[in-house]
């Protein structure tokens, strides 16, 4: 049961790390005269797009509800006499600074080792793909 757990745990981070790797990375650098360029040089860029258009769509259709969320934070979080006395959004503004100095750079790093890695992987399986084709269709031709 407890491996069961740890690999939808793990299947859940990888889907929601290549949402972001999608969100964040690629979608930003797919303008109409990259994806042609792209799409002469590699196949992948007609699933990004799709894929690109899935992602924004599930943000197009959660952001009434980011809204309404971000209302009552407004309303009942960042009014409160605590939150002002103890100055949490400058905590928050000191964490955001961090994270776009010390960690986005590192992310950055990944996303473009996912870049590289995603594309050598799709050409492998492309390869071994058509090998097991030929091989089948070797196959039913000799039968």
């Amino acid at each position: 049961m407890a491996l069961l757990f740890n690999f939808k745990t793990f299947v859940l981070g990888l889907f929601v790390y290549y949402t972001t790797y999608l969100h964040y990375y690629k979608c930003p650098s797919l303008t109409p005269i990259v994806e042609l360029e792209e799409k002469i040089l590699h196949p992948l860029t007609n699933q990004h797009s799709t894929l690109c258009e899935l992602v924004n769509g599930g943000i197009d259709k959660a952001q009434p509800y980011v809204t309404k969320v971000h209302t009552f934070l407004d309303k009942n979080v960042h009014s409160h006499p605590l939150f002002i006395e103890y100055k949490i959004e400058e905590y928050i503004q000191c964490a955001k600074n961090r994270w776009t100095t010390y960690v986005y750079p590192l992310v950055y790093q990944l996303y473009q080792f996912t870049d590289v890695a995603e594309t050598r992987v799709y050409d492998e399986v492309s390869t071994y793909y058509k090998q097991a084709e030929e091989f089948v269709h070797g196959k039913l031709k000799q039968d």
